[in-house]
């Protein structure tokens, strides 16, 4: 399992039409336009939105041809592709037309890869990680292994940089892919080496229209792989272990030993993946705490271990990595109360998981939002067991307190001010304010990252008031 070979026959692809739509002016789509404009292909850019909400649009004004606030007619004429942002439905009208005339459909990400493969061909190594939960961390923790290993690495995808933002460096490199269903959707010939699914749980379910619906979008990561690839999988999750793959499968599991994968076994996380049985690591090492992290890293050590990554750079990663903003993120502590920010928690499976990690009566959550259709009596359990107090905000406060009517003291607040407020005066010496809304952040906020921002924010100086009191 060693690096991929290194070949530099530079060109573009064969198929590169000299005229692409790109629908979606946020960071992909940006990106991808000014990447296309690099190579000489002539660029329609579109969005919905009009220059004054798009920020970094003007570097485009006069080099493509802009149809702000529609798109409108024309925007489609002379196109040969349709490459899409991950916010854009594959539903939309816009969508339906391109499909309509004949024009192929693609994600970004795929209209990168293509440019990719042809400017250096087998010179890149290609890992994708999805799933509903967890994708994020394990996309960084895979990362941080191969740079402790002397990789060139590429980060990019769903995790917030643009995998069309690296394609003015043109060497050899470990591309670690964060890969949505949205962007999973429009994939056609992108083919990871190792793909990692962490679980899939019910999410998204405004957009798709059944569960079943949104695995098969996760299970699109497998679709190009082969009997040479590696799927890495969550025997834990029965959704996961549904998905169809070609390639060889690698398992990962809290529960129970794989045939072959990583594991947990008497305190220690123990694999077989690479060349005979070995221990990772002892579990009291790891560097993140909680159940859910621990699945990461497993992912991350199965991912690292097929790539061939010496165990030296896994066990460094594992043992000194300091997590990701807005993840069960400790934002201030004062009085023996600790703020939690788990903004990035958008789905009742999330949620759950992050209330897994807290002693029972101590947390007072957070809930609310925009509601994805999620099933919030799934939480009941463990709200009953570990939160003294549940504070709703947003769109979804009155779903919410329906669902958990009785499993813990319900109070509507409204906004985030209002919640951490009056949190800051239930919250007592042992116990957690914890953010984990378990809905998306559009109603009041422009993403997660927003709205983790804001409650970060008012926690510390909540704390401030308090440890000043």
């Amino acid at each position: 399992m060693s690096a991929l070979p290194m070949s530099m026959d530079a060109g573009l692809p064969a198929d590169l039409p000299g005229r692409i739509a790109v629908l979606g002016l946020a960071r992909s789509g940006l990106a991808l336009s000014e990447a296309l404009l690099e190579r000489g292909v002539s660029v329609a850019a579109g969005d919905a939105r009009k220059a004054p909400d798009l920020e970094g649009v003007e570097a485009l004004s006069g080099r493509a041809e802009l149809f702000l606030g529609g798109p409108g007619d024309g925007f489609l004429d002379g196109a040969g592709w349709l490459a899409i942002s991950p916010g854009v439905p594959l539903d939309a009208p816009v969508v339906d037309e391109a499909r309509a005339r004949g024009i192929p459909v693609y994600a970004e990400v795929e209209v990168a890869y293509r440019i990719a493969e042809a400017e250096a061909p087998g010179a890149h190594r290609w890992i994708a990680i999805t799933g509903t939960n967890g994708k994020s961390t394990t996309t960084t923790w895979i990362a941080e292994m191969l740079r402790r290993a002397g990789r060139p690495v590429a980060l990019a995808g769903n995790i917030g940089a643009p995998l069309s933002g690296f394609l003015r460096e043109r060497g050899g490199r470990d591309f670690v892919c964060e890969m949505s269903s949205f962007q999973l959707e429009a994939i056609d010939r992108f083919h990871p080496h190792v793909a990692v699914l962490t679980n899939i749980t019910p999410d998204h379910l405004d957009r798709y229209a059944s569960f079943a619906d949104y695995a098969a979008a996760k299970a699109r990561v497998f679709a190009r792989q082969g009997p040479g690839d590696f799927a890495v999988v969550n025997a834990d999750d029965p959704a996961a272990m549904a998905a169809p793959t070609r390639a060889r499968r690698i398992l990962f599991s809290r529960r129970a030993r794989p045939e072959t994968g990583v594991w947990v076994e008497a305190g220690n996380l123990l694999s077989n993946v690479g060349p005979g049985l070995h221990e990772v690591l002892p579990l009291e090492r790891l560097a993140l705490p909680g159940a859910h992290n621990l699945e990461n890293a497993m992912a991350a050590a199965a991912a690292a271990e097929c790539l061939g990554t010496p165990p030296a750079a896994i066990l460094d990663a594992l043992t000194r990595f300091e997590g990701l903003p807005h993840r069960t993120e400790l934002v201030a502590q004062s009085r023996g109360v600790r703020w939690v920010d788990d903004s990035k928690g958008t789905n009742v499976d999330a949620t759950a998981k992050s209330l897994e990690g807290f002693p029972d009566g101590s947390v007072v959550l957070i809930l609310g939002g925009r509601d994805k259709h999620g099933d919030f009596e799934g939480l009941r359990p463990l709200v009953a067991r570990r939160a003294k107090a549940v504070l709703t905000i947003g769109e979804a406060a009155a779903a919410i307190e329906r669902a958990l009517s009785g499993a813990a003291a319900l109070e509507r607040c409204g906004t985030m001010d209002a919640a951490v407020a009056r949190a800051a005066i239930l919250a007592r010496p042992g116990d957690t304010v914890l953010l984990s809304p378990a809905c998306a952040s559009f109603d009041q906020y422009g993403n997660y990252e927003e709205r983790g921002r804001h409650f970060a924010g008012l926690a510390r100086a909540a704390a401030e008031t308090f440890h000043g009191a």
